[in-house]
């Protein structure tokens, strides 16, 4: 059987033997029946080449000798059809591409020269950066005083490269440069790898720096991203390059560059990882030591093991792929990681107060990070003022001396800087490494419900809007379960909205902010600093000591909200309520005032911004209506006799007990509680059940009064104006019967005071799902308030008022007296056991219970 031979070679054949003309080629391209004709062509030449040696062509082509030498030439058809096609392109094309090429070799040619003439051109080398590895920073307090010094447990010990193992060379070559003994200077091939990378990522993702180069931004020109500094660093590699050998650069580069821990150099990273010198590395520990140097911080094996390991995986691949290994050494490596020794002390050594030089550690490595922090001799001033730190430092163990009592925390922020004055975070800080202050969060019971009182005002809510507030209630949309109840289920029939905030009573503000709805409260603490900023915040959940229970950090928009079910800090409510000290001006809580390095070059000074995060007039009245608290209501052990303002906080079964308050020159919070456990504040420095005005009121009291100076009758009269406890808008004052007593108001606002009453509700409007329980709840409006009788409720059925006689009150059946479950509120605010109340017991909203 014949083989068949494919059109087109036919096609190719007949072409390269015989000239044909333009017709005869467009003319015979296959036949009816599909099959080719006479060497026909389908293809892309016959338009270009006229096969006629006599025709004269459209357009000027290269010499027609030239298609005649490549017809007689020895080629292969499809070869000898491809170059005649060639050479019908008309002229011009050729000569336009010649040019092309001919201008760009010349650009490329002079552009090289000329950066290879700027790079090369002799440059002096300037002066080491001071304190690289070294320089010993400082930390003061606000006074100048030294509380700590700021360098490396581990100073850097420079040895010569021939007392380095083989391994630990090898493995950072591997890791940060492999081409180092091939490549110059520069590794053009790199820096464009990188370049693509990059751009491609849209971020920087790889770096094509050389070692010498790392050397350079590690001894003379720094960090810093800027073309400027680039250049910089390629001029200095390639004189560096042209004055010391390969060994000599590498071996520097060894001795300087930080691989964490605070260690500098491979000598000081080999005795604090593994406690052997460097001359000892094996591969393994050799590979951990190199993949730290690309960020100390992401693969830090102590915090971050798995991103370690995987780094160290990562080396032992590139160490076999170079050579530097073989694949059985790259297995065993890879399948026995060296033991790491213990991690040394902090490596800031702190004279004096602890907590507090530990969270400035924490907050310059967060924005400095560990290399500049500890090795470029920093000088820092932070806020601490050393007075009002030994006040709180005395005022706890006087109020708990005793070896059971349970722990306290206190933090004090300047209201017109955001200043972090003082900081109580413990008791012993080598025993309990866990800042109580900035650390500890926890439910702050009442101490929450003034951020529910500033979302009612900013609604138009007046103060002196009367509700009903029974020693129990049930609100549809509560959860877990529909009850809430007063401190010690005591009722107040109906009361001032301001009168329910002197004696914090939860049946109220549960109807509150019903009314106001939780996100709205929600965004009222946020604009007021919680949660505090990112930096201070845990990054994973469990943020407080063993044994006790994990801890949220973003507030959640449930009702319990009012009655503080989310977990704040004490520094957090610290910074909230000075907001309220500077007329609704928000500073976020600051440790440093200036930052200063060894070269003298200033990083950082000066307080916070200032946000105005609430309007004044609401501010204002807020002050004065928490001020009655601390002259009236649940705070008088935290009367100082000045003007001041402030909340009590406790909650249910007494697990945590607050005071928050603050004058126009302070603000402080004070949180007791048992850190480790769950375990409830009963009998503690004989207090049965110690409630937020009961020790941490007197606590606070105790530290103010010491931390603040005496103040002057013209101090006095100034910090009451500022305050808005005098001067008020309007002279009036209000008078309301509340039960069988006149409750007299001195909060005076222009906003009409009503009445709420609560309705029931037949239907339930869509929202989302609870985020802690994944119930829905019910999203109707539950009370409707104003300054004339409530309307019915669906259905006819007349809503319990808010309007009812003076002295009346609901009297709860034998099947109410029982003590609601634990949850967030004052003492008693808790829920029934069950999810619906019992029959025949209180209920104040019958379609709904």
């Amino acid at each position: 059987m014949a083989e068949k031979v494919p059109p087109y070679r036919d096609r190719m054949a007949g072409t390269a033997t015989k000239p044909r003309s333009r017709l005869s080629i467009r003319s015979s391209i296959r036949s009816s029946n599909g099959t080719s004709t006479g060497g026909t062509s389908t293809g892309g030449w016959r338009d270009w080449r006229p096969t006629d040696e006599d025709a004269e062509p459209k357009h000027k082509t290269l010499p027609r000798s030239w298609k005649k030498a490549v017809r007689e030439v020895s080629l292969p058809d499809w070869l000898k059809e491809a170059l005649l096609w060639l050479l019908d392109v008309p002229r011009w094309i050729y000569f336009t591409v010649a040019a092309v090429l001919v201008v760009g070799t010349l650009a490329v040619t002079v552009t090289a020269v000329e950066l290879y003439d700027y790079l090369s051109k002799p440059v002096p080398i300037p002066t080491p950066i001071l304190g690289s590895a070294t320089e010993t920073g400082h930390i003061l307090a606000a006074d100048g005083t030294l509380l700590a010094d700021l360098h490396g447990p581990v100073n850097r010990q420079s040895v010569p490269l021939k007392q380095m193992s083989p391994a630990i060379k090898n493995a950072v070559l591997a890791a940060e440069d492999a081409n180092f003994y091939k490549e110059k200077a520069l590794d053009f091939k790199a820096i464009l790898r990188a370049g693509v990378k990059d751009f491609f990522a849209g971020h920087y993702v790889e770096g094509g720096s050389t070692i010498t180069q790392q050397y350079v931004k590690l001894v003379y020109v720094g960090s810093a991203r800027t073309l400027k500094r680039k250049i910089q660093e390629a001029r200095l590699a390639y004189q560096i390059e042209r004055r010391l050998s390969k060994d000599q650069i590498l071996e520097r580069y060894l001795n300087t560059v930080y691989f964490g821990r605070g260690a500098y150099g491979v000598q000081a990273a080999a005795l604090t990882y593994y406690n052997v010198p460097a001359s000892q590395l094996t591969v393994s520990q050799a590979s951990l030591l190199a993949g730290v140097i690309a960020s100390p911080t992401a693969f830090d094996p102590d915090n971050n093991p798995e991103a370690a390991e995987s780094r160290r995986q990562y080396v032992l691949t590139r160490m076999a792929a170079a050579g530097f290994i073989s694949s059985e050494q790259e297995t065993s490596a890879k399948q026995n990681a060296a033991t790491l020794s213990p991690p040394p002390e902090p490596s800031t050594i702190a004279y004096a107060d602890p907590y507090f030089v530990d969270t400035v550690r924490q907050y310059l490595f967060q924005k400095y990070g560990e290399a500049t922090v500890l090795g470029d001799g920093l000088t820092v001033q932070t806020t601490l003022v050393p007075s009002q730190q030994a006040a709180a430092e005395a005022a706890v163990p006087k109020a708990l001396p005793h070896a059971g009592d349970p722990s306290a925390a206190i933090v004090s922020v300047d209201p017109k800087t955001g200043y972090v004055t003082a900081m109580y975070g413990g008791a012993d800080f080598n025993s309990s490494k866990f800042n109580l202050a900035t650390q500890g969060r926890r439910q702050p019971g009442s101490a929450m419900k003034p951020f529910v009182l500033i979302a009612a005002l900013q609604k138009g809510i007046s103060p002196l809007t009367v509700y009903n507030g029974p020693a129990q209630i049930c609100l549809a949309g509560w959860l877990p379960t529909c009850e809430v109840s007063t401190y010690n289920n005591e009722s107040f029939g109906p009361i001032t909205l301001e009168y329910a905030t002197i004696e914090s009573v939860n049946t109220v503000y549960a109807q509150l902010i019903m009314q106001v709805g939780p996100q709205s409260v929600v965004n009222v603490a946020n604009a007021m600093g919680i949660p505090g900023p990112s930096w201070l915040l845990p990054s994973t959940p469990g943020c407080r000591p063993v044994g006790s229970p994990n801890c949220s950090v973003h507030l959640i928009a449930e009702p319990s909200l009012a009655l503080g079910s989310n977990d704040v800090s004490p520094l957090e409510m610290a910074s909230a309520y000075a907001t309220l000290a500077d007329h609704g001006v928000y500073h976020a809580p600051k440790f440093v005032t200036k930052v200063t390095n060894a070269q003298g070059q200033v990083l950082e000074s000066g307080p916070s911004p200032a946000v105005q995060a609430l309007q004044p007039n609401i501010v204002t009245t807020v002050d004065r209506i928490l001020h009655e608290v601390v002259t009236m209501g649940t705070g008088t052990g935290a009367n100082i006799g000045r003007p001041e303002s402030g909340k009590t906080g406790t909650t249910s079964d007494y697990l945590n007990a607050w005071f928050v308050g603050y004058t126009p020159e302070l603000a402080t919070s004070v949180w007791v509680g048992y850190p480790n456990a769950q375990k409830p504040l009963l009998n503690v420095e004989g207090i049965p059940q110690m409630a937020g005005g009961t020790l941490p009121a007197s606590l606070w009291a105790s530290y103010m009064k010491a931390a603040l100076p005496p103040a002057t009758p013209a101090q006095l009269t100034a910090d009451a104006q500022d305050l808005g406890l005098v001067n008020a808008p309007t002279a009036a004052v209000t008078s309301t019967v509340v039960g069988t007593e006149t409750v007299t108001s001195s909060v005076t606002t222009n906003l009409v005071a009503g009445s709420c009453a609560l309705l029931p509700s037949t239907t339930a409007v869509s929202a989302p799902p609870s985020p802690t329980t994944g119930t829905v709840y019910n999203a109707y409006p539950y009370l409707v308030c104003g300054t004339g009788p409530p309307p019915p409720p669906p259905g006819g059925t007349v809503a319990p008022t808010a309007t009812t006689t003076p002295g009346t009150d609901v009297t709860p059946s034998p099947a109410d007296t029982t003590q609601p479950s634990p949850f967030p509120g004052e003492p008693g605010s808790g829920f029934g056991p069950s999810p619906t109340p019992p029959s025949g017991g209180l209920c104040l909203i019958p379609l709904l219970c």
